[in-house]
């Protein structure tokens, strides 16, 4: 099973630390709509939902770039923040989701023949590295991105949920994650 895989090597790199509990949720849901840890508004989920309608609008590619571009921002932003120049690809997949869209077909071309390119423990610049989020947000490709030495990990779960590890303070992350209009740690949100 992939996730055991990825476990596995994530342990073997020493990422059964502490930092691991720090672990964050980055989303574009609205805290309000969530009950008992469930979000309960009709919305979409993965880029695939282009074109389809959620409570009376229909997702465009504009909307939807709109908010991979807020994703990418934020966490370049946190990655700046804590200092990370470089993170390690760990536990890299392009046959982890099975769920593909033909939005961006030319452009997610040219994404997976970059993507499907990282190796094991490839090192990429934190500068550079919207491709990898993007082709994680389209659900393209998935790896953890890892720093050991600043104790960061970046992964995209199902569902658009991004996962920020890190020993920044819960209210830094949550007011970058809010400039950039998403929502940290939603589901116990003390606003609500």
């Amino acid at each position: 099973m992939l996730c055991d895989r990825v476990f596995k090597r994530m342990n073997s790199t020493n990422l059964n630390s502490p930092f691991i509990k720090y672990g964050y949720e980055i989303v574009k849901y609205q805290p309000q709509y969530y009950k008992d840890g469930f979000y309960t508004k009709n919305e979409w989920i993965s880029v695939s939902d282009i074109g389809e309608s959620f409570d009376g609008e229909v997702l465009t590619k504009e909307e939807y770039l709109m908010v991979e571009s807020a994703y990418v921002d934020t966490v370049k932003e946190l990655l700046e923040v804590t200092g990370v120049k470089f993170l390690t690809i760990v536990g890299p997949d392009t046959t982890f989701y099975p769920r593909r869209t033909k939005a961006f077909n030319k452009e997610n071309k040219a994404m997976y023949q970059v993507v499907s390119s990282l190796k094991e423990g490839q090192r990429i610049a934190a500068s550079k590295i919207d491709t990898v989020l993007k082709a994680s947000l389209r659900e393209l490709f998935w790896c953890a991105l890892v720093n050991e030495t600043k104790k960061v990990q970046v992964d995209v779960g199902y569902d658009y949920y991004l996962h920020f590890h890190s020993r920044l303070p819960e209210e830094t992350i949550r007011k970058i994650a809010r400039s950039h209009g998403l929502y940290c740690n939603p589901r116990k949100d003390p606003c609500l």
